[in-house]
């Protein structure tokens, strides 16, 4: 069903790729602040699941119609821009005393429900168009023509999809001990500060690479 061969390279490639900082990364850390690492599953759940999404769309065809407009592709990054400016300045003029309340009760309490979470990490990974490049010009590679297509492309999707899972709840986690050293009076407004910067600065750093 496949070429271990081809399969260890894929997994090699996919993890590096994965471990690059990007979005998916940014909202993990940002959901492990707010509410703790337990917490942040949903979401990394969402980023896993909005790549495997955009996995599936490179591999079907529709990915090349994507990558071969700039129209089209201009329009998906600016979107997933808009979406993280309203994210950055929603966490600059968050309440920092509700933040303070999260960082004190994180492990006994759910101020967003899983669903809002889960949708945020799938929005947040559909509106990157980069993994649909990824699906486009690096999976491919990894597929031996000899072997049936599908069975192969749906193994590497799941597998790519377990350890996008994986990688983002350990960057939750490690986000977390930083928790302890912010739970101070002035912990809550630097959490909201450095967030909201971190999402603004990517999100003009996605236009700037678009219109530029």
């Amino acid at each position: 069903m496949l070429n271990e061969e081809l399969f260890s390279l894929f997994l090699v490639t996919g993890t590096a790729n994965i471990l690059a900082p990007g979005l998916g990364s940014v909202l993990a850390v940002t959901l492990s602040l707010q509410y703790g690492w337990k917490k942040s599953m949903a979401g990394c759940a969402g980023l896993a699941a909005g790549i495997m999404l955009l996995f599936v769309i490179a591999v079907s065809g529709l990915g090349v119609v994507i990558a071969a407009s700039p129209k089209l592709f201009a329009l998906i990054k600016t979107v997933g821009a808009c979406y993280l400016l309203y994210l950055g300045f929603k966490s600059f003029f968050k309440d920092a005393g509700r933040t303070a309340g999260l960082l004190k009760h994180a492990e006994n309490q759910q101020p967003e429900g899983v669903r809002a979470q889960f949708v945020k990490g799938v929005i947040v990974s559909i509106t990157n168009p980069q993994p649909v490049i990824f699906g486009i010009s690096v999976l491919p590679q990894f597929i031996d023509p000899k072997l049936a297509y599908v069975p192969q492309t749906a193994i590497m999707i799941a597998v790519y999809g377990a350890i996008v899972f994986v990688v983002m709840l350990a960057t939750a986690m490690l986000a977390s001990r930083a928790r302890r050293f912010l739970s101070g009076p002035s912990g809550p407004k630097v959490i909201n500060c450095l967030t909201g910067a971190v999402f603004v600065i990517i999100a003009l750093w996605v236009l700037a690479q678009t219109f530029l």
